[in-house]
């Protein structure tokens, strides 16, 4: 009868199995958490397209509770939404990798109702189909442009395959935003800015509703310490200095 040799588990071979092991565990931890955020992320709730409204503002990094101040601000005028989200994508030079990937990722997965950008960006995805027109709304008056000129939005949509060229009806797909400078009491640099609605939205009426809502609250005369720190300034791009806080 052969004896089995009992192995002594003593401090030296318990230090030994972690040192040796420790990928393991630390393996098993990396899945653990990431099949959790797996399963929070399938199962969460989500609300339907026509109960909530995203907002993206395409500008140079906002302070940290921008964003959720002007969803603060906006919710009680959108007593229906389950949900008023207002997102930021930083935005550097014109050229900035990460930013314009970001930006291209969030429209491919048809993310946002609303889009606030530069109008060389707005112009680009403006010509790819982005913007649904805004001359109904702005006829019918459920946008109330107060003072802004729509006409420096109208653009004619060129459809070229490369064998006919047929230039559509010149319509309205954004509105310059560089006058809502109560955007600046909230955090954002509204400079160059521009504000149009997603064709792909499921919440039109609302995401119009937004444009609106917005014009009317942050709509106001330049200020002058704004104009004082213009005249002091170069005048930058956009995104190449932040605007000071005051």
């Amino acid at each position: 009868m052969v004896s089995a040799v009992a192995t002594p588990i003593n401090r030296k071979r318990i230090r030994d199995h972690f040192t040796y092991s420790f990928w393991k565990y630390a393996l098993l931890v990396i899945l653990g958490v990431l099949g959790w955020n797996l399963i929070y992320s399938v199962t969460a709730y989500r609300p339907p397209k026509d109960k909530k409204v995203d907002i993206y503002l395409v500008t140079v990094a906002l302070e940290a509770d921008s964003t959720e101040r002007l969803a603060n601000l906006a919710a009680p005028e959108f007593p229906d939404m389950e949900s008023i989200n207002f997102l930021n994508v930083a935005l550097g030079a014109a050229d900035d990798y990460y930013a314009n990937i970001q930006l291209t990722t969030y429209i491919g997965a048809q993310e946002g109702d609303v889009y606030l950008m530069p109008w060389d960006r707005f112009q680009t995805f403006a010509e790819s189909g982005l913007f649904v027109p805004l001359d109904e709304w702005l006829t019918d008056g459920t946008i109330d442009a107060r003072g802004i000129d729509p006409g420096k939005g109208r653009m004619a949509i060129v459809d070229d395959d490369g064998e006919n060229r047929v230039v559509g009806e010149a319509l309205i797909y954004g509105l310059p935003a560089e006058t809502l400078y109560g955007m600046i009491d909230q955090g954002v640099d509204n400079r160059g800015l521009w504000i149009g609605v997603t064709a792909y939205s499921g919440n039109l009426p609302n995401a119009a509703k937004m444009v609106d809502w917005m014009i009317a609250s942050f709509q106001t005369e330049k200020p002058q310490w704004l104009i004082d720190y213009e005249a002091a300034q170069p005048d930058p791009a956009i995104g190449d200095e932040a605007l000071p806080s005051y």
